[in-house]
């Protein structure tokens, strides 16, 4: 169990770091514009499920506040 959960957390940690990237280099972006970059390894089909996952990653790093939301979208704090 230890090993699994240390690969699902290397995993989150690197979808993260994908999203500020996504972000910094977007400057201000909404989700649906990040979603194709922060999911490129994943198929079109699965980004209807990969949008929540990609919100939840978005509103923790808010509360990290390491991201703001604002009317544009989605930008580095």
């Amino acid at each position: 169990p230890q090993e699994v959960l240390e690969r699902l957390l290397i995993h989150r940690l690197t979808r993260e770091n994908k999203v500020l990237n996504a972000v910094r280099e977007a400057g201000t972006a909404t989700l649906e514009a990040l979603l194709p970059a922060v999911y490129d390894d994943v198929p079109a089909r699965l980004h209807p499920v990969a949008s929540r996952s990609l919100l939840a990653h978005l509103i923790k790093l808010k509360a990290d506040g390491r991201l703001e939301e604002t009317r544009a979208g989605w930008r580095l704090a």
